[in-house]
């Protein structure tokens, strides 16, 4: 049965449509006029994957998501997916060298990162320019229903830059900035044969460096898309994604003394040992191809591959020496990681009414294989060192000529079956109803103890909420979801952790979102419950329960507005209450503190104001409440708030230039996502110029 060219072409608008723009950024000019951005907001362009495969949008979702569209990211200068994601609403964390992205969410430490939907491992994938990204969609709270094993606070989806039919103009950036910083992306797509093909590439290089010494980065990126549609029914896309990234001398901390960090050590690099470095490769590969048998049914099937390596050579601890101005640096890591992953999704929609009640229907299986190496060297050495001046020593003499080895070989098979209803029980009311399958199949080899060991999972996650339209305008939700995630990673656990249960999750969430004139907002209210944490026993070294229990409540609202022609503000603000319910280390009592890393309080203000019809000029406040760096609540770490400043010209059509600061008042704070009695010095004052052309 041959369908209309109108059937295919609209398939093709919403499968590679690009996502909307969250609501905590601030609405983006493109061309030099405030109306090229004002009639739609990134809310409205939800991707499917990212929180149901239904193909719903953000109002008929009964979750709590944002997204951050690829405009919003290359108008507002996002570096790093950590700069993309941390102004959104309970957002927060940063960059560390060797963790990629720790970014908290709803109380809880780690985000899942998923890209176009498939769940990926590692954090190579992670560390490339973020320009090459449509869209980053985030969901809040557990994602099991869709993914298995998924982290409680939430995930994020990386949706890549989408082939259309049609011109796509060509993109060149360049930017200068700070420490001899200099980046740059050329992107270009469009109709390859009229009707039948079209294609996209993104390259992007980068030199980087900060206020650390000795510390850069060189990361480089191509990735690319071909769109085919061979007849009037059917579609297949094909992606790829390569990345490399090269760290010289990266920046692990700050030694905390007398309970302090100084500030006269912002630019002091205690890893400035020769030959410091951690250099990643990574490539994605994925197909997707997609038959619309009928108006009502479409079989879609995506198969993904990831290869990623990673390796490093640092000393990454430091702490106060008992000789007056010194310090002791150790943990002289070599280490690698090689991770390979393979599988396929195969899914089939359509469209069923129940009696006199629109319905749509998903379900399908997946199978993958992820097959995991890591190397070590046991991370030894140390030695004093200056202060204020350390000695820029040889590695391998820092670790008493001890190298890596292998020391574990883990293979994970997966099998899940998916399904999702949506039932519409009148025009206004809907119920979403999710469920997955979930059977992995563990293979642990410890090279290094000579053992083996062999476990299998299975599991069920479920979702179900009811959304109400009230009017066009406005919706109110509720959600419950369950999930599973390990109590710490499943690919780093102990031979004495491999035989305890996964934790167990469950969400309740309520909200609403709504448009308004010129505006938008978002509320959602959440109890989230996690059992199941690892703890120590008190009695028995090495031995590990799984009976610790973790809750979080909070409350998260995101708006924009746009009162002027000339004006738009975006905002959100977030309170989030995490205690451990019961939850011990050893002999010690943490019941009731707070987990690390995880601020009450979270802010984020932002503003353009457009005085001529080509100048903008933009502000953005960033609040992060106090965080303690440690489960005891011993080491607390102050609240800070900076603020960002921007302008932008368009000297002619399509070319702007423009400039920003970063941290105007050049706030002195840390973070810290390294090691205890060491703190991460948060960037200073930095400058940048760019342009932005577009033929």
């Amino acid at each position: 049965m041959k369908l209309k060219p109108s059937l295919i072409a609209l398939a093709v608008a919403v499968n590679t449509s690009p996502l909307a723009y969250a609501a905590d950024e601030t609405i983006v000019v493109t061309g030099s006029d405030v109306s090229d951005y004002s009639a739609e907001s990134d809310s409205a362009r939800l991707s499917s994957g990212s929180a149901s495969r239904l193909g719903l949008t953000d109002k008929q979702t009964p979750r709590h998501t944002e997204t951050i569209s690829a405009r919003t990211i290359t108008a507002k200068g996002k570096r790093t997916l950590t700069e993309v994601v941390e102004t959104a609403p309970g957002m927060s964390g940063t960059s560390s060298p060797t963790l990629s992205n720790s970014v908290s969410l709803r109380g809880f430490s780690g985000a899942s990162w998923l890209l176009n939907g498939v769940a990926v491992p590692g954090s190579t994938i992670q560390i490339a320019d973020p320009v090459h990204y449509e869209n980053v969609d985030i969901l809040y709270g557990t994602g099991s229903v869709l993914n298995g094993l998924s982290s409680a606070g939430g995930s994020v989806n990386l949706i890549s830059r989408k082939a259309t039919f049609g011109r796509q103009p060509v993109e060149a950036d360049y930017s200068w900035s700070s420490y001899n910083s200099h980046r740059a992306h050329i992107g270009a797509g469009g109709t390859l044969v009229e009707g039948i093909a079209a294609g996209r590439v993104d390259v992007s290089a980068s030199n980087t460096g900060t206020q650390v010494d000795k510390d850069r980065s060189r990361p480089k990126r191509v990735s690319a898309q071909l769109l085919l549609t061979p007849t009037d029914n059917t579609q297949v896309t094909f992606d790829i994604d390569r990345s490399l990234t090269d760290m010289r001398n990266p920046y692990f901390g700050t030694p905390v003394i007398n309970g302090n960090v100084d500030r006269d050590l912002r630019h002091v690099n205690y890893n400035n040992i020769q030959d410091a470095h951690i250099r990643s490769q990574a490539t994605s590969f994925q197909s997707t191809q997609s038959w619309y048998a009928t108006p009502d049914v479409t079989f879609d099937n995506q198969f993904y591959y990831y290869k990623g390596f990673r390796e490093w050579q640092n000393v990454e601890r430091y702490y106060p020496s008992n000789k007056a101005g010194y310090v002791t640096r150790d943990s002289y890591g070599d280490l690698a990681h090689d991770d390979k992953l393979t599988g396929n999704r195969t899914m089939v929609t359509w469209d069923h009414p129940i009696a006199s009640f629109a319905n749509r229907v998903t379900t399908g299986v997946d199978f993958s294989k992820r097959e995991f190496q890591y190397y070590s060297n046991g991370f030894p050495g140390g030695e004093e060192v200056l202060l204020t001046n350390p000695a820029s020593n040889d590695f391998r003499t820092g670790a008493g000529g001890k190298m890596r080895s292998p020391v574990r070989h883990i293979t994970q098979n997966q099998y899940a079956l998916l399904l999702e209803d949506n039932l519409n029980i009148t025009d206004a009311v809907a119920v979403l109803s999710q469920l997955r399958y979930t059977n992995l199949d563990m293979h642990w080899n410890y090279q290094q103890d000579n053992k083996t060991i062999n476990r299998s999972y299975s599991f069920m996650s479920v979702g179900i909420g009811p959304s109400w339209a009230i009017n066009e305008n406005w919706t109110v939700y509720a959600n419950y979801s369950t999930g599973k995630e390990p109590g710490s990673d499943i690919f780093f656990i102990s031979p004495e952790q491999t035989s305890l249960p996964l934790t167990e999750v469950q969400q309740y969430e309520a909200g609403v979102k709504g448009t308004f004139d010129h505006g938008e907002m978002k509320l959602a209210v959440y109890d989230l419950q996690k059992k199941n944490l690892y703890q120590q026993s008190a009695v028995q070294a090495g031995v590990w329960n799984a009976v610790g229990k973790q809750t979080s409540r909070g409350i998260e609202f995101s708006g924009l507005i746009k009162p002027l022609d000339s004006v738009a503000l975006a905002g959100n603000v977030a309170y989030t209450h995490a205690r451990f319910d019961n939850f011990k280390q050893g002999t010690q009592d943490l019941s009731g503190n707070q987990p690390r890393y995880i601020p009450e309080w979270t802010a984020n203000l932002s503003g353009r104001y457009m005085p001529i019809s080509k100048l903008g000029l933009g502000a953005q406040l960033h609040y992060v409440g106090s965080s303690y760096n440690d489960d005891a609540n011993k080491n607390k770490m102050g609240d800070y708030t900076t603020v960002d400043l921007n302008a932008d010209y368009e000297v002619i059509k399509d070319v702007t230039v423009g400039t920003r600061v970063r941290n105007l008042t050049d706030r002195f704070y840390t973070w810290q996502r390294t090691y205890t009695g060491q703190e991460m010095i948060a960037p200073g004052r930095t400058y940048e110029a760019y342009v932005n052309m577009r033929f």
